[in-house]
């Protein structure tokens, strides 16, 4: 009996948290359309998240050599780092915005499409 009612509480719990993980990335905000001129875009998947000082990240993107930054304090930045921290932890693509000036300053994050995702899906499970 004490099993039954282990499972039946635990199973639901276990569910609602995978479903609040997913919310990170899916409830993200369009950028200001005044980024997409100043910005190039890449989908992918965050591999490093180190604190670099006070708000500024240093976030290593699949499969880049070099790092980028991000600052928390930017309109929607705690959004941002949220679905950042869950797109490294379970290695889900995101869209990034990186400023044209190279210097590698993420200045916004958003979903990336369906379509998307299917591609860098299977540019990234290619040998399972």
């Amino acid at each position: 009996m004490k099993k039954i009612l282990f499972y039946s509480l635990f199973f639901p719990m276990v569910i609602a948290c995978k479903k609040q993980n997913a919310q990170a990335i899916s409830n993200l905000p369009e950028p200001d359309p005044a980024v997409n001129g100043s910005t190039y875009t890449v989908i992918t998947a965050v591999t490093n998240i180190s604190l670099d000082s006070g708000t500024i990240c240093r976030l290593g993107l699949a499969p880049y050599a070099s790092f980028f930054k991000f600052d928390r304090s930017i309109k929607n930045g705690d959004l941002y780092y949220k679905a950042i921290g869950e797109s490294a932890k379970y290695f889900r693509p995101l869209k990034f915005f990186i400023a044209n000036n190279g210097t590698g300053v993420i200045v916004a994050v958003a979903a990336p499409s369906k379509p998307e995702v299917d591609k860098f899906n299977k540019e990234w499970h290619k040998g399972d």
